[in-house]
């Protein structure tokens, strides 16, 4: 049954247009899915009836995988709630539904269903009816504009900000659990870390209990059939307390639930409480886990070392008067990302991207002061092998000024100019295999947020120092990961 709605619904996204699915943040779960995210469910056949809520139903699918769980499990009256805006889809749902009664009547069992052709944020049914015993939920994915949307300030009893649809449909399903009810959901992993899930967090973290995680090594295998690269996760949480463990467990892709990677861990490694961000970490495997307690014991951190760091001032649809390519007025070059490799910082002028930015009236306000910094690329392909890449800018001329455009962050000290011994240093730390290891941990997005930088435990400035010294003494202008990974092992003891 499930791999035939599995197949319709496909069909039937792919007729639908691009901008309606779009509007809508509409991607259906595959059969696989389904049945492994049914698969956490841990309820008790002790249970004489089970009350299962699925906040954007489309065909049915998780709704229907989860029912069939439960009936396997013993649990034979089951009432399903089910929300879908997409009114040209109702029938197919109503037809799944009722052979999915036929199913357990001939097993001499119970399912009965509501469908609710509302919108279930809008509608947020956890103000009259929080007793849920499970919610299994693929929610839209699309950010809303916090001023005039319908979705703004909806949920602002539950968290502060409105971060994306997905997190306000998590809020609302969870709200709407009774005690001890789980929420079983399929989101992009956007909201473990950032600041505009903060909120959305905190929320999380005090309300509920976190049990379980599943990632995907792939990127294009979970909604291939319509190109989406986002980053996805399965979790599970109940409305209880924390506990002291979180299971996580790993997959290649959407259809090889058969060849998990499964680990446990404590859930202060999984949930960091040490600030007020409260980030979610995932660590893929064992030896992740072990990269995340090894930089989690440095002595010293971003900030303790007073170090600062800020996105590139030059926006640049903002400051077109000021770029170009002649220099018959006085001109300081623009770096952009692709001047950013590992370890160097390259503006010859003879690249096609390579341009200037114009020192005239009003240039000032976009310009940045001419010192040594580290700079971090703020964005990475989604198919690249490193999230963190940066290099070395040190001055070469004696203007007061610096042009960073604001995909380029630079790292500083608050109160020092940066020697070149630890500029070096923090490059070789920042470039290392074990930094970017840790950051993928910490972090499932592309870009890289300067309020996950500035949470980093770090070496000593001193021990940045030598990490400088080390590189510096190789002499080596394009260093292999080999030579920088081993000094991270001969400085740190990695």
């Amino acid at each position: 049954m499930l791999d035939a709605i599995s197949i319709a619904q496909t069909e039937y996204l792919l007729k639908k247009s691009e901008a309606s699915r779009k509007e809508l943040g509409q991607y259906f779960t595959g059969s696989a899915i389904a049945k492994f995210m049914a698969s956490l469910v841990i309820h008790s056949s002790s249970q004489e009836e089970i009350k299962i809520l699925d906040a954007g139903g489309g065909f049915g699918i998780l709704a229907i995988a989860a029912s069939l769980k439960c009936l396997e499990i013993g649990i034979k009256k089951i009432h399903v709630v089910i929300y879908e805006i997409d009114v040209e889809l109702l029938a197919h749902l109503e037809r799944n539904l009722k052979e999915v009664k036929t199913v357990f009547a001939e097993d001499q069992a119970s399912f009965n269903y509501e469908i609710f052709a509302q919108d279930f944020v809008l509608t947020r049914p956890d103000l009259f009816d929080n007793h849920f015993d499970l919610a299994i939920i693929n929610p839209p994915y699309f950010k809303y504009n916090s001023k005039n949307s319908p979705y703004a300030d909806v949920t602002s009893d539950l968290f502060k900000g409105n971060p994306n649809i997905y997190a306000s449909f998590m809020g609302v399903a969870s709200a709407s659990l009774k005690p001890n009810g789980q929420m079983i959901a399929i989101v992009p992993r956007s909201f473990t870390n950032g600041l505009y899930f903060k909120g959305f967090r905190h929320y999380l973290n005090k309300n509920l209990n976190l049990n379980r995680l599943h990632i995907f090594h792939s990127r294009n295998q979970l909604f291939k059939e319509l190109a989406v690269l986002q980053e996805n996760i399965i979790c599970s949480y109940i409305k209880a307390p924390q506990k002291e463990q979180v299971h996580v467990s790993a997959s290649e892709g959407y259809d090889d639930f058969d060849h998990l990677n499964f680990e446990c861990y404590s859930s202060k490694m999984i949930i960091d409480q040490s600030n007020d961000q409260e980030i979610i970490r995932i660590p893929e495997d064992r030896e992740d886990a072990k990269v995340i307690e090894f930089i989690e014991n440095f002595e010293s951190s971003f900030e303790e070392n007073q170090y600062f760091i800020s996105t590139g001032p030059v926006v640049e649809h903002r400051t077109q008067e000021y770029i170009g390519y002649e220099e018959l007025i006085p001109t300081v070059p623009l770096w952009r990302m692709h001047n950013i490799k590992c370890l160097q910082a390259i503006w010859t002028g003879g690249h096609k991207k390579d341009e200037y930015f114009k020192l005239k009236e009003g240039s000032e306000k976009h310009l940045t002061p001419n010192k040594s910094y580290f700079l971090l690329k703020r964005f990475s392909s989604k198919d690249e092998k490193r999230r963190l890449v940066g290099g070395v800018y040190i001055p070469n001329d004696n203007s007061p000024y610096l042009a960073l455009e604001n995909h380029v962050n630079y790292v500083g000290h608050k109160v020092y100019n940066l020697s070149k011994t630890e500029v070096f240093g923090l490059a070789v730390f920042f470039n290392s295999t074990l930094l970017d290891r840790y950051f993928r941990c910490i972090s499932g997005n592309t870009q890289v947020n300067a309020t996950e930088i500035r949470l980093i435990k770090m070496p000593s400035r001193r021990l940045i120092e030598q990490l400088g010294d080390s590189f510096l003494e190789l002499n080596q202008l394009n260093p292999s990961q080999e030579n920088i990974d081993k000094i991270i092992s001969d400085i740190l003891k990695a």
